[in-house]
């Protein structure tokens, strides 16, 4: 058990040890005067004056408000009692206490001690170390939620921490829950972006699309590893590098969707493309059934981002956003002609984008790559920021009309879309730190439902999408149309399970119809 020692010491020999103290007190000291006792702890001493009318447990008050100290118990016991003896030692319990020694940049090294359950921020905000980072053995402290408990070696008493210089950049991970490990793709790829900021390698800001996209370069500079993009750029945002006017009442530029909410949108749309085994289990690193790239939320920093009212370098200037594994590609299938793509390769991307009610499927954001010896065709979906919306209305598959689309879907296809399960989806998302809004969980869920009952059915992706989507931007689809008739049937008092039922039995009506044709 560690202890710390308090010597009471009127005798002025022991006070001379600390230089302009005898000017305070005087040379001669009585019991009318305060008393001086040291405060001993890891070896050093601490000056201190009590009243010789304060007990024992006012002395502990007295310490604690110095040196944070949890306050036991005592019985009254007055310093005068006990203020004719050269010494007195007390036993201070700190076995909830952990001593952090701090070195400077000029080496001076500053002591404290810590409650174990405090955490790291806790530790820079005592030291004003806000912008700085804090190294343990050479390990970068960058999550300010680690605890000091966990910082704690076996049989070592103290902590040693440095203090880093703040950076000009740095990219952590955004943890919302501490009980899923990331697995070690997503480790790699934050990794492989510092290691190409740290080579002086900026981020490139994209030209294409409304919001902000950076490509992040690994160490040679040579290549591309992820694609950055900040929540605070998203189209209509307010640090949008393209100058599109801010959203007045939150809404983004597809209908049913909000400003700010892209990133997670990006990351959801990862944690849900599973792996054809199932659902992902974190952590593991298989891929997708649709192939989205890895995805992930970070904190990100860099002058290089878009800083309309200058950049400090602060934490301030720190941006929030989804970081996404670069695929090289040849193009996206806006550079060639659709016919050549694999009909399984499209039916994924169908999957993803009716499940998802994806409001932005476009040749632009499907990648076109070449696997393997034979060169074959891969497409790889991105740009999810505008899925889970609240409604149908601006949901657009370019795909739908690609001949690919009226093919059947295979048996595999099946079996995968049979296994989807909208609530463990929900769940899943909520798991990771998004609670999607309500109705944007309806949408969801009946998104989900259609997919599911057409494909029961036997339509092909083109007859599921088509419900989906509207045939001009006034005529409402089928699938609003449904929900329009549900809405007219359930009163505002039924449940948000007997409304999905509702609109169970009603949509199955439709798909009969469209069986049949």
């Amino acid at each position: 058990m560690s202890f710390a020692s308090v010597a009471l010491c009127p005798a002025l020999e022991e006070i001379i040890n600390f230089p302009g103290i005898i000017g305070r007190f005087g040379n001669g000291l009585n019991l009318d005067d305060p008393i001086l006792i040291f405060l001993n702890i890891a070896e050093s001493l601490n000056p201190m004056r009590v009243m010789e009318s304060d007990s024992i447990a006012s002395m502990k008050l007295t310490i604690q408000s110095i040196k944070g100290f949890f306050v036991k118990k005592q019985k009254k016991l007055l310093v005068h009692d006990v203020a004719r003896n050269k010494l007195l030692d007390l036993v201070i319990r700190l076995s909830d206490l952990q001593a952090v020694s701090v070195k400077t940049f000029g080496g001076k090294v500053v002591e404290l001690f810590v409650e174990k359950s405090r955490s790291v921020g806790y530790v820079k905000q005592k030291l004003s170390l806000k912008d700085h980072e804090l190294t343990l053995d050479g390990e970068e402290l960058f999550d300010d939620q680690r605890l000091i408990t966990d910082l704690c070696k076996s049989g070592e008493n103290v902590i040693h921490l440095l203090i880093g210089k703040p950076k000009d950049f740095f990219v952590e991970p955004l943890v919302v829950n501490h009980e899923i490990e990331l697995p070690s793709l997503l480790k790699e790829l934050i990794s492989s972006t510092i290691e190409g900021l740290e080579k002086g390698n900026s981020p490139k800001k994209s030209s294409d699309g409304s919001g902000g996209a950076y490509f992040m370069q690994d160490q040679s500079g040579h290549k591309y590893v992820s694609v950055f993009k900040p929540i605070d750029e998203e189209p209509m945002a307010v640090n949008n590098p393209h100058g599109l006017p801010l959203s007045l009442d939150g809404e983004g530029l597809k209908k049913g969707t909000q400003v700010g909410e892209g990133a997670f949108r990006e990351v959801a749309a990862y944690i849900l493309d599973y792996p054809i085994t199932g659902p992902r289990t974190f952590p593991h690193d298989q891929p997708g059934f649709s192939g989205v790239p890895p995805t992930t939320m970070v904190k990100c920093l860099h002058k290089d981002f878009n800083h309309p009212n200058g950049y400090s370098s602060s934490q301030e200037d720190t941006k929030i956003g989804s970081l996404q594994m670069f695929v090289s590609n040849v193009g996206t299938c806006e550079d060639m002609g659709y016919g050549v793509f694999p009909v399984d390769q499209v039916h994924k991307i169908s999957v993803l984008d009716m499940r998802l009610a994806n409001a932005d499927r476009h040749g632009g954001n499907i990648l076109v790559s070449r696997d393997g010896n034979d060169g074959q065709i891969v497409l790889t979906p991105i740009d999810h920021g505008y899925c889970f919306p609240n409604k149908f209305e601006d949901c657009t598959f370019e795909w739908l009309y690609w001949p690919q689309a009226k093919e059947p879907y295979s048996s595999e296809t099946l079996d995968y879309i049979k296994a989807l399960d909208a609530e463990q989806d929900i769940e899943l998302m909520r798991l990771h730190g998004w609670e999607i809004p309500s109705s944007c969980a309806r949408v969801f869920r009946i998104s989900t439902m259609l997919l599911k009952k057409g494909a029961e059915k036997g339509l092909t992706p083109f007859a599921i999408g088509s419900i989906m989507c509207r045939e001009t931007l006034e005529k409402e689809s089928v699938i609003e149309l449904i929900i329009f008739e549900a809405e007219a049937i359930v009163s505002l008092e039924k449940t948000e399970e007997e409304f999905i039922s509702t609109v169970s039995g009603i949509m199955d009506r439709y798909l009969d119809k469209y069986s049949l044709n």
